[in-house]
């Protein structure tokens, strides 16, 4: 008997089109990324999957100082209470369900104590939202201060040199972004002339990160004052990048928000840096209003924490013991990290061609490179690819930090590799520097 179906469907493949029906065309995939991916590439990620394709010509090992990161040698071991804790948050099973979008109570009231015993700054929980790293506290709060360009024209003010991430978050948004010089020769200090002719009236916020990624700079009280004074007069607010606070040597770290009475600022911190957990990915903003002005900010941070339903349970279950981590434990960290700051600022200052201001705290040593002793090399980026070529020494070039001509040191290191990082650097500018009379 013969198969039905197929003879139906041979029937039908030799058929011509049905009378009245045009063919249809084949219609091509309409695929398309937005804009805003081309404009929010990382040029930190970027530059490290460039270079990371260099491939040394010498048998020394790789020293790898190129991302702010404590635990990759390690530096030091973490805080006790964040191992024992998380793993107490384990075996509980009691930290295994949703928590509320800005975090959950007992965590927001820690960070509150941990703001409160640290900074001299009081909190309402209501005032903390818990994040997934400053990253995530950072594309919070932009989404919240900047409307997408096609929307409102507005702006926002970085610092030069300054972290890459912040305008490449912003690029989501097309926001206008103005730069401010920091002067290396007045210990980068931000310029304040140049900060004041850059605010406007569609100024939204100011950016202020102290300690400084790239500089390892510490900003004196009067000159944190003298910023709070153009906010003021501006009527802006800022955003204060404290991830580094409290790790410094020379003087002590003075939050922002101590010293605001009228201003609101926008603190951000987490566990990364101070804490030697940057893999944890925690962080939080906490929102200083000393004038009650910035009621739509905090109203904000409810409805954006609540796209999400905040960072690792986990983590949050533990962060009370975490936060309570003892000052000697700090302290031993920040004496490993000021030795290797002692130890590279030292090295570079011996190396012709090379030099740099002293660190004074966070996690890194921005270097300058007279370009007249090294005319061989085109810009940083090209130094920075023969030093790894020739010395298997990977730093971060300035091109990532708006700062050409110079490269950032990460000082995260266990003392023998910063003590063979300087060595390194004194035997490739003995190649390559052009002495200079």
């Amino acid at each position: 008997m013969p198969d039905i179906d197929l003879i139906a469907a041979q029937e039908a493949n030799h058929a011509g089109p049905s009378k009245g029906k045009p063919a249809k065309s084949a219609k091509a995939w309409n695929i398309r990324a937005s804009p805003a991916v081309g404009r929010s590439r990382n040029p930190i990620r970027a530059t490290l999957a460039t270079l990371t394709t260099v491939k040394p010509t010498t048998t020394k090992s790789l020293i790898n100082l190129g991302i702010g990161d404590p635990t990759h040698y390690p530096l030091h071991p973490p805080p006790p209470a964040a191992t024992s804790s998380v793993r107490d948050a384990v075996i509980s099973e009691r930290a295994n369900g949703y928590v509320p979008g800005a975090g959950m109570v007992s965590a927001r009231e820690a960070v509150a104590e941990y703001h409160s015993r640290w900074d001299g700054v009081k909190y309402g929980i209501d005032d903390i939202v818990l994040t997934h790293g400053v990253g995530q506290a950072l594309d919070l709060v932009f989404s919240i201060l900047f409307p997408h360009q096609l929307a409102e024209r507005s702006n926002i003010l970085l610092p030069r040199p300054g972290f890459a991430l912040y305008a490449t978050l912003l690029a989501n948004l097309n926001v206008e972004v103005r730069y401010y010089d920091c002067l290396e020769e007045q210990g980068w200090e931000v310029d304040l002339d140049m900060l004041e002719s850059l605010c406007d009236d569609d100024t939204r916020a100011i950016m202020i990160t102290n300690p400084s990624n790239p500089c390892g700079s510490n900003f004196t009280e009067s000159h944190l004052r003298d910023i709070l004074d153009i906010a003021e007069a501006n009527r802006v607010p800022i955003i204060a990048d404290e991830i580094y606070g409290h790790m410094t040597w020379t003087r002590p770290f003075i939050p922002l928000a101590a010293l605001s009475t009228s201003v609101p600022i926008l603190t951000l911190s987490g566990l990364s840096k101070r804490f030697l957990l940057p893999g944890w990915r925690f962080g939080w903003v906490a929102l200083h209003d000393p004038l009650g002005v910035a009621a739509p900010i905090k109203e904000g941070l409810g409805v954006w924490a609540n796209r999400f339903f905040g960072p690792c349970s986990l983590t949050q279950a533990s962060l009370p013991d975490i936060l309570q981590t003892e000052s000697q434990w700090f302290d031993d960290v920040l004496a490993k990290v000021r030795a290797n700051a002692d130890v590279i600022y030292s090295a570079i200052n011996e190396t012709p061609g090379l030099s740099c201001s002293k660190p004074e705290g966070a996690l890194y040593i921005l270097v300058r490179i007279d370009q007249t002793a090294f005319p061989q090399f085109v810009d940083e980026v090209d130094f920075c690819t023969t030093l790894l070529r020739e010395e298997a020494v990977f730093v971060m070039p300035g091109l990532c930090f708006e700062t050409p001509g110079y490269f950032r040191v990460v000082i995260a290191s266990p003392a023998d590799i910063m003590h063979e990082v300087g060595e390194r650097l004194k035997e490739f500018s003995s190649r390559h520097c052009r002495q200079l009379f």
